[in-house]
């Protein structure tokens, strides 16, 4: 497994995830509201869904990062 988290109101919350705790790689999502939204990745080598999901994680934490606190922080109507 392997978790993005945000230090988020004194709390390590995760923001996205990638694992095989189901029997297949896949990427979950994690919303500020509880969702998550669970993507398969169709790969059968889990050595190539490690390498993808570093990478992922590592290319795109900020947008990660920026549609969490959006979701997070209320709006002003």
């Amino acid at each position: 497994m392997v978790q993005l988290e945000l230090w988020w109101h004194q709390t390590w919350r995760p923001i996205a995830r990638y694992d095989t705790g189901h029997g297949f790689a896949h990427r979950d999502v994690l919303h500020a509201d509880g969702r998550v939204d669970k993507t398969p990745m169709g790969l059968a080598d889990w050595n190539e869904a490690l390498t993808i999901a570093v990478d992922d994680l590592k290319g795109n934490w900020p947008w990660y990062r920026e549609r969490f606190v959006e979701e997070a922080t209320p709006q002003d109507d």
